[in-house]
């Protein structure tokens, strides 16, 4: 675990705890990555450093920052393998992949035909059919560590608003669920719909730990990406609540690959995030 120090930005330092079976190994390109991370803008975050073998140093990715917005302190760092590729053997990545292209092909469909009562039957019986597609443990992972502030909210207020007002917290991004939900629960299945181009519906299920006021986000079979999400709202020690959000990833099938040439999903998932964050703050901070 190492910290890299940042002039710009006001977030504290935490140890990162990736996700089970999330963790990233040592190669050629993040190898290449840290000679031109040392030459991007350094950060507060902490960026998670796996086991390294052979006695070397261990190595950051790619610094895709600092990604700093006003007032919330929004920043992010990341590490581990960049890109992400494909994980899995070939048979897993076929299923994945032809997953992928069946739940694109119902997004294009869900834009057309709009919400009702059709698209979130289908939509509640697929996602019946899927199970959890989390990292694969010892592949080479992506890492992100997303933070910001919400001056004077409680965590416990963020992370009930966050659980009970998920559709409007990911509309701030441009992403709807499907089927609409109107609060998570916890096992909850859903796709977050992506008008594109090209349409996505990413199917995800969420996990509940209110004693501990976080929210667990797994991608689901078919996701273009395997993944973990983890936000932990977190008390900054002055009443208000410092969340910090752990996002660890793969790739699922050659889609993944094919997606990165053709756009900029990474970026996405980076705007993503922003919007969510700052939709908390300018919800709950504001008031």
């Amino acid at each position: 675990m190492s910290r890299v120090l940042s002039q710009q930005s006001s977030a504290l330092p935490l140890n990162i705890e990736p996700e089970p079976g999330a963790l990233p190994v040592d190669s050629p390109v993040s190898r290449k990555a840290q000679a031109a991370s040392s030459r991007q803008e350094a950060s507060t975050l902490e960026v998670f450093r796996g086991p390294v073998s052979g006695g070397g140093s261990p190595v950051v990715g790619p610094r895709c920052g600092p990604m700093t917005g006003a007032p919330n302190d929004f920043d992010f760092a990341v590490g581990g393998a960049f890109p992400p590729r494909p994980t899995g053997n070939v048979r897993e990545q076929m299923k994945q992949g032809a997953l992928t292209v069946a739940q694109s092909e119902a997004a294009a469909a869900s834009l057309v035909m709009g919400s009702g009562t059709v698209v979130d039957a289908y939509a509640r019986g697929h996602l019946r059919l899927l199970d959890p597609s989390p990292p694969l443990e010892g592949a080479p992972t992506s890492l992100t560590d997303y933070t910001s502030v919400l001056p004077g909210v409680a965590p416990e207020v963020a992370w009930d608003y966050f659980v009970r007002n998920p559709g409007p917290v990911f509309e701030s991004a441009g992403i709807r669920f499907q089927p609409a939900t109107g609060s998570l629960a916890d096992g909850a299945k859903v796709f977050l719909e992506e008008k594109g181009p090209p349409p996505v519906w990413a199917p995800v299920t969420f996990r509940l730990e209110p004693e501990k006021n976080t929210v667990h986000i797994t991608t689901l079979d078919g996701h273009p990406l395997r993944g973990t999400n983890r936000f932990a709202f977190e008390d900054d020690g002055a009443g208000g609540t410092r969340l910090r959000q752990y996002s660890a990833f793969q790739g699922s099938s050659p889609a993944t690959s094919v997606g990165m040439k053709l756009m900029d999903p990474i970026e996405r998932q980076h705007d993503i995030w922003r919007s969510v964050h700052a939709h908390l703050h300018d919800t709950l901070a504001s008031r």
